[in-house]
């Protein structure tokens, strides 16, 4: 494996809480090319797409994400397409459930490693529910509308070391610093 890996995304947001989680190795770079996203309901093979497209852009080892929240009353939607679901709804996500129903929901990420020879793909799922309204200023994207389980708050009102522990992101980070050495 290599001695330097490097994390690609535009997420600014992303990049932060990845520099924060790596802080003090010096075998992460960052990346900021813009890669290709299929629009796919499965997340693997999101990332798994993404992870190729940004190594043949890169030619470096090169690590991706992707997250996905599934929604158990609408059948897992909007799963790995939340992002674009996200830019067109916004916080009003919470209104796709009606009171009354349940909103249990699941927080999954994917990252994947690519060399070129080959793909490693760790996933990491957290439980939890939609809020019914957005709560917190921290985070981005739908963390102001997802509560994992056990707990009250959005991943968006949790303090940023809490928040990566408790993530789904965080999650597959830790797991994927200890399998890199990093």
């Amino acid at each position: 494996m290599a001695t330097t890996w490097y994390y690609n995304s535009t997420n600014e947001e992303k990049i932060r809480e990845v520099q924060h989680l790596f802080s003090g190795s010096q075998r992460l770079r960052i990346l900021r090319h813009p890669i290709i996203e299929i629009l796919d309901t499965d997340l693997e093979r999101v990332v798994l797409a993404k992870a190729a497209d940004a190594y043949r852009s890169t030619r470096m080892p090169v690590i991706v994400e992707h997250g996905a929240l599934c929604i158990d009353f609408l059948n897992g939607i909007p799963g790995a397409l939340v992002k674009p679901t996200w830019m067109a709804l916004g916080n009003r996500l919470c209104t796709l459930v009606p009171t009354g129903q349940p909103r249990t929901s699941r927080a999954r990420s994917a990252l994947c490693y690519c060399d070129g020879r080959r793909r490693v793909i760790i996933l990491k799922e957290v439980e939890g529910e939609l809020a019914p309204e957005p709560r917190g200023t921290g985070g981005f994207h739908w963390d102001p509308v997802f509560i994992p389980k056990g707990d009250t708050r959005t991943l968006a009102e949790l303090p940023l070391d809490e928040k990566l522990r408790v993530s789904a992101s965080g999650q597959a980070f830790a797991e994927l610093r200890q399998k890199l050495g990093l």
